[in-house]
Formats: structure tokens, sequence, C-alpha cells
């Protein structure tokens, strides 16, 4: 159990005891919220074993927690509070202009300072939020108005999209596309404005070139023991791809990947669902084993 002697050498006010023990800092010069113009001149905390976890008020909730441990007095606590709310204001500013960058128009809450936007498309819409470390994730998601269910703690790193349509492919696979799998298989007419990557190297040739800077994005539809799985890639940069595997509960696999290391679509699968590669079937028109 934390020492409350400690903490009040710390210049911090305790109430509460066990798991409720709280404690709270009077900073000597306030935080400046520069869009609710409101001032934060105490800051609450919540002890969690050798830490320091900030609860109240709304613009630092979510801030890095601060280790008792790293800490001899009042201000130094103070400096770590400063320091991670800082960092957070630096995040809003860099991930607003990479959203408007995107296409995509930056909302700020006056009081909480969270970052989010609101992105459409094809009948998708989804609330994007960002923490107070820069990492979006989706809060909200809803598909020809009926809500979906949104994966927790999946993040990712907005700059790794330089299109948004990059983007857009990359949610949309997480969420599964607007047909079904089935209907692809069954229906390929249904897939107006779909182009198969065979079709594009029958039109162009197996020597034409991807330049460097475009953008990229590549959408798999697979089944695996009768259940759908949908694999998106985008292009980060180079030879560089941000991939992704979901299902129908969600994410299974989100990682960056270089090109030259990348073992094909069907051997990854078959290696993360721990099944033989047979299991894996390709749905689309053409679709055929690797």
């Amino acid at each position: 159990m934390m020492d409350t002697a400690r903490l009040r050498q710390l210049g911090l006010e305790v109430r509460g005891e066990g798991e409720g023990l709280e404690a709270t800092l009077v900073l000597t010069e306030p935080l400046e919220n520069p869009v609710g113009g409101r001032q934060v001149e105490r800051v609450g905390f919540q002890v969690q074993g050798e830490r320091l976890v900030p609860v109240d008020p709304p613009e630092v909730v979510g801030l890095r927690p601060i280790a008792l441990g790293s800490v001899q007095g009042t201000r130094e606590v103070e400096a770590e509070v400063v320091d991670a709310f800082n960092e957070h204001l630096f995040h809003v500013q860099r991930r607003s202009a990479e959203l408007r960058a995107l296409g995509l128009s930056p909302e700020v809450d006056p009081v909480s300072l969270r970052l989010s936007t609101h992105l459409s498309e094809h009948g998708l819409a989804l609330t994007l939020v960002a923490d107070r470390q820069g990492n979006f994730q989706v809060s909200s998601a809803v598909r020809d108005g009926q809500a979906l269910s949104v994966p927790q703690g999946h993040t990712f790193e907005l700059s790794e999209f330089r299109e948004r349509g990059a983007l857009v492919g990359y949610l949309a696979a997480l969420f599964g596309e607007q047909g079904s799998a089935e209907a692809v298989r069954t229906r390929p007419e249904a897939s107006e404005g779909v182009v198969g990557f065979s079709e594009v190297v029958r039109a162009f040739g197996e020597g034409a070139l991807v330049p460097p800077r475009s953008g990229l994005e590549l959408l798999v539809l697979l089944e695996v023991e009768g259940r759908p799985y949908r694999f998106a890639a985008a292009r980060v940069a180079g030879r560089t791809f941000r991939g992704l595997l979901a299902g129908a509960q969600g994410k299974v696999w989100a990682e960056r990947f270089e090109l030259d290391d990348f073992p094909g679509v069907v051997p990854l699968v078959a290696d993360l669902l721990k099944v033989p590669a047979e299991a894996v079937k390709l749905i689309g028109p053409g679709a055929r084993q690797e």
C-alpha cells in the first residue's frame, strides 16, 4: 500500500485510502487550455501502485502517468505534468495538420482537448479519435444507418497514410466491405468498380511499374474454414506497406511489412490462423490459390 506520507512529501494533497487513494497537485503556474480559454490550476490523480494517473480536470485525463520513483519533489511532479500536457498539444497540432492534408476536418473539444474527425465513404461513417500520445482509433462506426461493433484497443499511425484513399481502404477492411464475400464470389457484377489485379497485369503487362511516391492499396477477400476474412495492404512509402487482417470479430493482425520479405497472403493467413494453406481460400472473380 502506498505510503501517504511519501505523497505529502511531494507536496500533494491526499484523500481516501487503499484503492480509492487520490492526490491533488496545486500548480504554481496554471496550464493554459488554448481552445477553451480555460486555466487548469489543480490536477487530480488516482494513485495506482507506484504511479500517479491524471484523472481531473478533463484537460489532463489520459496524460501519461507519473512514476513516483522518478520524482523527488513538487517541482518535479509539476514538470512531469507540464511536459505531458505540452506533448499532447504538440500532437493535436501535428495530427490536425495531417488530417487536413488527407481532406479531413479536425475537431478539438474545447474542454477535454480531445482531437477527433469524421470520415464518410461508400455508406461507411466513422469517427476517429486520437489519444494523448497522438495514436488514432475508431470510436464509432455506422454502415447504412446500422451501428457496427468497434474493435477495442486497435490504434493506427495516421502519418503512414499519405492519401485519403489508402486510409479509407485500410479502415474499410477493418469493418468489412459493403458487399459480403459471398456476394463477390457468386455475383461478380455486384462489385462494380472493383478492379482485379490480374486485369491490371493483363491490360498493362508485367513490365508496368508503380512510381515510388504513388499510392497503392490492395484488398484480398478470403474464406478460412467457412469464416470470411479480409486482408488489406496500403503502401506507406517505397516498398514498405501497412497490412491488416480482419475477420467477423475485428482485427486479427496489423503490422508494417517490407514487400521483399512478405511471404504471400495465403502463407501469412495460414500461419496467423494456425491452419494448413489448403484451408485458406481466395474469393473473387478469377481467384485462385497461390
